[in-house]
């Protein structure tokens, strides 16, 4: 607790380079990522996110409304919930944007990995039995169908021992079947439907095997099955981030990520740990979840460099060097935006 308080009184951003240039300036090559500051209320949230997807919109040359994305899919980062998971105030800022640009209710669902978990953070105990929140329907795989069984990441890493158990239990009497369905991550079959676009709402926490938990972590690992195998190895990992975001179903339908920057957590990665919380009333937007990654990278350093930790190199960051290999965009270095 004195850590997070503490994290609130610095400046972290004098590292971060601004663009002097307007977004109707700016090279259209160029990756853009928008910077605002905002209390962290669900007012403020939701006045900051109107302001950013104006210029947004200008930006990527898009208009955010039902006739041009009729559905739209909130993914949700609650990987380690209880204790570190988007605002729930983001989430109802967000949810009030999309109200007033014509949505309704049916057409706004929220989707969420870990949801007994984030059941016990402040504010998702709103989530009704139903699995409802504020009449949005809340999708997790505890529901059926939730998985396409045609619809995954296929890769050789072995699951871990938990996982593999799982297998036994489920296939007993069948190697062949076990072997198969140890290779494959399965995705969301929502994403599968026509006229389904997605916003991606995430934390930042620090790891040691990708370098950074982020937006591209909450659409790619954090979005589908039997992904704890690639906890342990950077390359693998790496990979299946990248090649999950490139699959042309999911990257062609994006929309927008946000990370969430007003708690975070900057060493001890992979788990919640209260010792390492920084905070930072401010937001990313970015059409590019590697691109927002990337500018996050920079609030993870500096809090680690004042804590004396370890530093690590962004140039070295596989998630980053395979997204460009891959044409995902020039996400090393994006311009970033403040909006005011």
């Amino acid at each position: 607790m004195i850590n997070a308080l503490f994290a609130n009184k610095q400046n972290i951003t004098g590292n971060i380079s601004f663009s002097s240039l307007t977004v109707e300036q700016a090279d259209s090559n160029q990756t853009a990522v928008f910077y605002r500051k905002t209390a962290p209320t669900a007012f403020e949230f939701h006045k900051s996110l109107n302001l950013m997807i104006e210029r947004f919109q200008i930006r990527e040359k898009i208009e955010l409304n039902p006739n041009n994305f009729p559905k739209i899919v909130i993914k949700l980062d609650t990987s380690a919930s209880p204790g570190l998971q988007v605002s729930i105030e983001l989430l109802d800022g967000l949810l009030e944007l999309l109200k007033n640009r014509g949505y309704e209710k049916e057409k706004v669902e929220l989707v969420c990995f870990q949801l007994e978990e984030v059941r016990r953070a402040k504010g998702y105990r709103l989530i009704s039995e139903m699995d409802f929140y504020k009449g949005h329907f809340v999708s997790s795989p505890k529901n059926l169908n939730f998985f396409e069984p045609d619809w995954f990441h296929d890769s050789p890493m072995p699951p871990k021992v938990h996982d593999r158990a799982k297998f036994y239990l489920q296939f007993p009497n069948d190697r062949k079947k076990r072997i198969e369905e140890e290779r494959k991550s399965y995705l969301p079959s929502i994403l599968l439907e026509d006229q389904v676009y997605w916003i991606n709402l995430a934390t930042v926490m620090d790891d040691s095997n990708l370098g950074i938990l982020g937006a591209s972590h909450n659409m790619s690992i954090g979005l589908a099955s039997n992904t704890r195998r690639f906890a342990g190895d950077p390359t693998l990992g790496a990979a299946a981030v990248t090649e999950i975001l490139a699959i042309p179903e999911i990257w062609k339908k994006r929309l927008f990520s946000v990370l969430d920057l007003s708690r975070f957590q900057f060493a001890g990665g992979g788990d919640f740990n209260a010792e390492f919380l920084g905070s930072h009333n401010a937001i990313l937007l970015s059409r590019n979840p590697f691109a927002v990654d990337s500018v996050a990278w920079e609030f993870l350093a500096q809090s680690r460099k004042r804590r004396k930790f370890t530093s690590r190199t962004k140039e070295n960051t596989l998630i980053f060097k395979y997204a460009e290999s891959l044409g995902l965009g020039v996400v090393m270095n994006p311009q970033v935006f403040r909006v005011p």
